[in-house]
């Protein structure tokens, strides 16, 4: 067992980083050589005490990864473990807390699923907060010595479980749902003999006694995410009752829809499919009077269910609402019955997506699908697949196949010395594609030009304007390596990696980055002669005349396979091509992207980064704990999100497409970090692009939002509630 204190603990991350940071030779420090590769125990002794230096102490064992499968705590002081201590450490095997532990934070140990057997809470553990266990799947037994607090699903999903032995006399506060997704009929529950009365009737330890009886109650004012534009509740007519309900109708053209339906009916209500004779229906319908082709409208009486969409995509919608009103206000997973009501809705703009950066840290492809079917929930309409910068090239190209076998493989993202390595075939790209069409989604690929790709130049020199091999970047930031606009080779390698994405994705759009592009932006091209030849031969005096000729070039190919670019906005874009859309993205210059979008007749997607930098903390301290100096983007900012940015009519009309969420992945190192930075802000972003502003309230979102979190929660899905 290496026993590490926290002084050589951080001397001993620090002094290798600097080394790969150089030399990305990982495995060839002598003093990092011995950990590489192992599954460590790690005995953390010292002083650990105060919640800033512990949270970074956590956060180090964590994220700057030794492959520890072993943490003992026994021999520190440590009273707290703070809230996403050990957030989605897959790898850890064992955990021992420490004698005089006091609490332990929200999600401390989220999705710790490899810790296997007993965990025993010592007596001063004076609280477990809330999902701080939620999905640690292989523990088997809890151990409480004291009365301990237990909150809202802090051991929900732990479905190894199956012994709880406690001390307490007086049963401990637990939540109802602490236990949430556990047979608890397979789970010996262990108390003091005197008060098992005590605990057959106390909240939460009663549920282990018999099965919990909880009314899903449906509200529709308190919980539709996003905001309907009309709706209208009966309370004085009869309710439905999915016990009376015997089936799904719908014609072939929407036979996708029909199976959404019956899986929503089966999963969130008490259906129970192939009754026969007669009963209620959930009928689906197209209704070419509905003036949009997500508009739809959904009626609810006693004898059933109706949803009615201008096109397929419209029911789809609708029946997304339809499964938010029978999560009702989270308390069960399952509903009984929704009242009489009617809704007529539509989006207040075309697009709304959610980009995803595999590029920093690799995403697994199913964990990509699991990520659609919950933005779909929300209404969003568009994946958008961040799959090529200075870090790392994620898609297959068949004509360059060294960009997948040289450019997808590296140890290290700034301060954390971990392989990362991976990409999606085109096969796979395929299959995300028909899959995501399924829940109504589009994927948008994304590649960069002319910064953000060191990992293409790595596997090809010439695209560059040194012609010199380099390799991929290890850290954030911006790379002064460009591809060079007179450089042949790039047109003929970005013609055929645009053909290619171009059959594998049939989305109409395709982004080409264009952001960042140096420091100072297009410097990179001022000493290459061969730039200041073609500047000479073009008539051109400044650098960004070089990219607006790399881009028309690039975007007439892309347009010529019928797709529409798509790029981040930067000022060194003096003109904006006719038939683009721009991203407004950087903080402070929305109005300047939107003043550009409306002078070049352009479409404009807006992310400012003040509102929908989603990878950003959610509050001080959040996750990341480390990063480039993020600012904080609260809930309230991202909801708070005008996509008309103050404008007038004219401007929705005729330049607003829809707004984008970003998580770019630098720091978010698990698929369950994702969903964390995403949720519930997304819901937020999704309300603000589909909800009219007269229909919009962040005070009672926070209401609408509470139920929706719970049932993510319960289902073992990490969210950033407090």
């Amino acid at each position: 067992m290496a026993t590490i204190g926290v002084t050589s603990w951080t001397y001993l991350l620090q002094k290798p980083l600097l080394f790969i940071n150089k030399k990305n030779e990982f495995n060839s420090f002598p003093t990092w050589k011995r950990y590489v590769g192992k599954g460590m125990s790690i005995l953390f002794v010292g002083l650990l005490s105060g919640q800033s230096a512990n949270a970074q102490n956590f956060r180090t064992l964590r994220d700057v990864k030794v492959n520890e499968t072993v943490l003992d705590l026994s021999q520190t002081d440590c009273t707290v473990i703070p809230r996403n201590a050990m957030h989605s450490c897959h790898r850890l095997a064992s955990l021992t807390l420490p004698p005089k532990l006091d609490s332990i934070g929200t999600q401390a140990f989220f999705a710790c699923d490899g810790i296997s057997g007993k965990l025993h809470f010592p007596a001063t553990t004076r609280v477990v907060d809330a999902s701080a266990f939620n999905s640690c799947k292989q523990l088997t037994e809890l151990v409480f010595d004291g009365s301990t607090r237990i909150g809202t699903f802090a051991f929900a999903n732990c479905r190894g479980l199956r012994e709880v032995r406690l001390s307490a006399v007086t049963p401990p506060v637990c939540a109802d749902n602490a236990f949430d997704g556990i047979d608890l009929s397979r789970v010996k529950l262990t108390v003091p003999a005197k008060a098992k009365k005590a605990y057959r009737s106390a909240q939460g330890w009663r549920n282990f006694f018999a099965a919990p009886k909880f009314e899903n109650v449906c509200g529709p004012e308190n919980i539709l995410v996003p905001r309907p534009l009309k709706l209208e509740v009966y309370s004085t007519r009869l309710p439905l009752k999915w016990q009376d309900v015997v089936g799904v109708e719908a014609s072939q053209e929407l036979s996708n829809e029909k199976i959404q339906a019956e899986n929503i009916l089966g999963e969130r209500t008490v259906y129970k499919k192939g009754r026969n004779g007669a009963g209620a229906m959930v009928r689906l319908a197209l209704d070419k009077s509905l003036a949009n082709d997500e508009a739809y409208t959904l009626q609810v009486d006693e004898k059933g269910v109706t949803i009615k969409g201008r096109t397929a995509t419209g029911v789809f919608n609708g029946l997304m609402t339809l499964e938010q009103l029978c999560i009702g206000n989270g308390v069960s997973a399952r509903s009984t019955k929704i009242p009489a009501l009617f809704i007529a809705d539509q989006p207040r703009t075309a697009i709304r997506e959610l980009m995803v950066d595999p590029v920093r840290h690799f995403i697994p492809f199913e964990d990509l699908k699991g990520f659609v079917v919950e933005m779909a929930r929300y209404k969003f309409n568009a994946l958008h697949l961040h799959l090529v910068d200075d870090q790392a090239w994620r898609i297959e190209i068949k004509k360059y196949p060294k960009l997948i076998e040289k450019g997808s493989d590296r140890v290290g993202m700034d301060d954390m010395p971990e392989r990362i390595s991976g990409y999606y075939t085109q096969d796979q790209m395929r299959e995300l594609v028909r899959f995501a069409a399924q829940y109504h989604v589009m994927v948008i690929p994304e590649i960069e030009l002319p910064g953000h790709e060191v990992a293409a130049v790595h596997c090809f020199p010439q695209l560059s304007c040194a012609k010199k091999p380099v390799p991929v970047r290890l850290t954030c930031g911006v790379s002064n390596e460009l591809l060079c606009p007179a450089e042949p080779f790039v047109y003929e390698f970005l013609d055929n990696v645009l053909t290619e994405l171009a059959d594998v994705f049939p989305a109409p759009y395709v982004h080409l980055g264009g952001d960042e592009a140096g420091q100072p932006p297009l410097g990179a091209w001022s000493d290459c002669a061969a730039c200041t030849a073609l500047k000479q031969k073009e008539g051109y005096t400044e650098s960004w005349q070089l990219q607006q000729y790399l881009f028309d070039r690039v975007i007439n190919k892309l347009q010529s396979l019928g797709k529409t670019p798509m790029y981040w906005y930067e000022q060194e874009f003096k003109t904006i091509q006719p038939g683009c859309v721009v991203y407004a993205w950087r903080h402070g210059l929305t109005k300047t992207a939107i003043d550009a979008a409306v002078r070049n007749k352009a479409k404009i997607m807006l992310c400012p980064g003040e509102h929908c930098y989603l990878d950003y903390p959610q509050q001080r301290g959040d996750m990341p704990e480390k990063n480039w100096g993020m600012p904080v983007t609260t809930l309230e900012q991202t909801y708070r999100l005008d996509p008309a940015w103050g404008q007038d009519s004219v401007f929705v009309r005729d330049n607003l497409l829809g707004v984008s969420g970003t998580l770019w992945s630098e720091c978010i190192n698990s698929t369950e970090r994702i969903y964390y930075q995403a949720f519930p802000r997304a819901a937020a972003l999704a309300e603000a692009g589909w909800s009219v502003a007269e229909r919009r309230s962040y005070k009672e979102f926070l209401t609408r939002i509470r139920p929706l979190t719970h049932d993510m929660q319960r289902r073992g899905i990490a969210v950033n509630v407090r």
